[in-house]
């Protein structure tokens, strides 16, 4: 795997993750992923796009991507390594920055002696008082926005320093003494007092309290910093009150707007529309109100317009199923009418071909017909032949004599011949007596007493279509009970052909119109179906009230659905291992996917994408 990825983006391409609007003015999101890691720029709506939004951070932050695959398993991977390598702890913990060491000068002022310049950006945590510093230019910058550090002399001389922090303190430790900065100088030659530290003036510190007397500075009068510009800058929103900055000079001037502030931001608050959670939608809805589909697991919001008021998915559905279907559709139509079409042309071809091929017949017979009449001699001569009338003569005149020939013979049909009679002579001297064979008779014949007669034959045939089922069917009115002492039989076999199992069962369907259920094979390879054409249900029920699975023409449904591994059943029924709720983790999964949205729309760096990530797979 390469580690070179083009990191190039325009604007254009940075603008994909900020939200838009549509032609309704509802807000969409459009995100940006492979900005860094270019291979799964075309992922960015699926569990692809969040594994790729993971792979930029590691390559923005100089990692070799991973690769993973794409589904919770490859998610969870790729958050558990964001915790990126580093070759030393981002921040420098200790009394001293590390990089030099103090000095006291002659006047006794510490100062430090850089030997090895930090970049600017360092952090350092300062051990002894528990404060964080930024380096810039060589030197150290309280981050916290507190007073800096307290300037300590052993003398009541103000110190001279350049640009002191309003709030800062300077501990006179010879008198015991602690005075403030409020951020005024003093001009010189009476020139008045100024808050710009660029005018030239000399800081003005104030007492605070000393070791002999109370102190006579309280929270209400101690004066506050330099803040005009930040609370210039910090309503954007428009929520809390604006202050004055001609009057926001002191803590109790700070004390009331901040009270004001949080009554204001307690009224937004409870102003806030709250996200309804149902199957639907319990009250009067107002503009900008939320209502999450726990049936659909959709979220929409209450939009008005001119028109009136309706809910809106607050996301857009990228679904062309419709549109497929009835392209399909539309082709399908086109491909039956085409082969229609076809087999028409085909159809009238073969009969124009049988057609051509008879007349090429009929042409060849007449030709062999000219042929004969082409050959007969004109004209014929017919003198060597008989006429009809001279061969009718003949033909009566031979019967009459026949006849009379027959006539005048007498029949010897009835009479033997001398050799027919001696055989017959010879025969009936090797013939028994009449008490031989009577004798014979008798002894030959068996005793008939435990046989049946031809008329209790004829009585059972009768009796057939009443009390019997013949072999080509019948009406079955009682139940049929098979009671089997060869368990290696079944009890019914359509066996014998493919095609015996067609059809094998037909049902009416427990319905006011009259509908039908069949089950068997049919002509389709390996398939057994359910033929069923209306609202039928082929549901498992327990104990009569409880449906645990169904299946109609909509597909199937079940109260719970399992995955597992089969073990030996016991008394109590199935036995199952290594089980997984699918119910039930769909619906963690669900909860997990909208957690992780919201977190990764609330996250503002990589800490707490990170963070809200692994909340909302936490429970997963």
């Amino acid at each position: 795997m390469t580690t070179s990825y083009d990191s190039e983006s325009t604007e254009s391409t940075l603008q994909e993750g900020m939200p838009s609007y549509n032609a309704q003015g509802i807000q969409v999101w459009d995100p940006a992923v492979g900005l860094y890691f270019k291979p799964g720029a075309n992922k960015r709506e699926s569990y692809g796009g969040i594994i790729t939004a993971f792979q930029d951070i590691q390559v923005q932050n100089g990692l070799i991507p991973k690769s993973y695959p794409e589904n919770f398993a490859g998610i969870i991977s790729a958050i558990q390594d964001l915790t990126l390598s580093q070759s030393a702890p981002p921040v420098q913990a200790g009394p001293d920055p590390g990089n030099g060491q103090i000095i006291i000068d002659i006047d006794g002022k510490p100062e430090w002696d850089v030997s090895a310049p930090l970049p600017d950006g360092s952090l350092w945590f300062d051990t002894r008082q528990g404060r964080l510093f930024v380096s810039l230019e060589d030197e150290w910058y309280q981050t916290n926005g507190a007073d800096g550090l307290a300037i300590v002399t052993n003398s009541s001389i103000s110190p001279e320093v350049l640009n002191p922090i309003p709030g800062q303190f300077w501990w006179d430790s010879a008198n015991n003494n602690l005075f403030i900065f409020d951020g005024l100088f003093e001009l010189p030659s009476g020139g008045g007092f100024t808050d710009d530290p660029l005018a030239g003036g000399r800081p003005i510190w104030k007492l605070i309290t000393d070791g002999l007397i109370e102190a006579f500075q309280t929270t209400l009068t101690l004066p506050l910093g330099s803040v005009a510009p930040k609370i210039l800058a910090s309503n954007e929103f428009n929520i809390v009150p604006d202050p004055d900055p001609a009057t926001f000079k002191v803590q109790s001037d700070y004390n009331v707007w901040l009270y004001d502030a949080l009554t204001e931001l307690d009224t937004f608050a409870a102003n806030l529309n709250q996200v309804f959670m149902g199957e639907a939608y319990d009250g009067i809805p107002r503009a900008g109100s939320l209502w999450y589909d726990t049936s659909s697991l959709e979220m929409s919001i209450w939009y008005e317009d001119d028109d009136g008021g309706q809910w809106v998915p607050t996301a857009s559905a990228y679904s062309y199923d419709d549109d497929i279907a009835t392209l399909q559709a539309k082709i399908a139509t086109e491909t039956t009418l085409r082969e229609t079409a076809l087999y028409d042309v085909n159809t009238r071809v073969e009969s124009l071909q049988s057609k051509q091929r008879s007349t090429a017949a009929i042409e060849s017979k007449l030709d062999a017909v000219q042929a004969q009449v082409n050959s007969i001699p004109a004209p014929v001569d017919v003198t060597p032949y008989a006429t009809t009338a001279s061969v009718t003569n003949s033909v009566s005149a031979l019967t009459s004599q026949i006849n009379a020939v027959s006539t005048s013979l007498s029949s010897l049909s009835q009479y033997a011949t001398a050799s027919e009679l001696q055989q017959l002579e010879t025969a009936v001297t090797q013939l028994p007596t009449t008490s031989a064979v009577a004798a014979s008779i008798a002894a030959a014949q068996p005793n008939l007493s435990a046989y049946v007669t031809q008329a209790d034959i004829n009585t059972s045939i009768s009796k057939i279509t009443t009390d019997y089922l013949p072999t080509t069917g019948g009406t079955l009115s009682g139940a049929f009970v098979v009671n089997r002492t060869d368990m290696a039989n079944p009890a019914f076999d359509f066996s014998a052909e493919k095609w015996y199992s067609y059809n094998t069962h037909k049902y009416r369907t427990n319905s006011t119109t009259a509908n039908y259920a069949s089950f068997g094979t049919n002509e389709k390879l390996w398939e057994y179906e359910w033929d069923f054409s209306s609202n039928e249900d082929f549901c498992w029920v327990y104990n009569d009230t409880n449906k645990v699975f169904s299946i109609t023409k909509d597909g199937p449904a079940c109260s719970q659905l399992y995955l597992a591994d089969f073990q030996p059943n016991n008394n109590n029924g199935r036995v199952l291992t290594n089980t997984i709720d699918v119910k039930d983790r769909l619906v963690k999964y669900q909860s997990a996917f909208e957690t992780m949205r919201q977190g990764v729309s609330n996250s503002t760096d990589f800490d707490t994408l990170k963070a809200n990530l692994l909340t909302a797979l936490a429970s997963v």
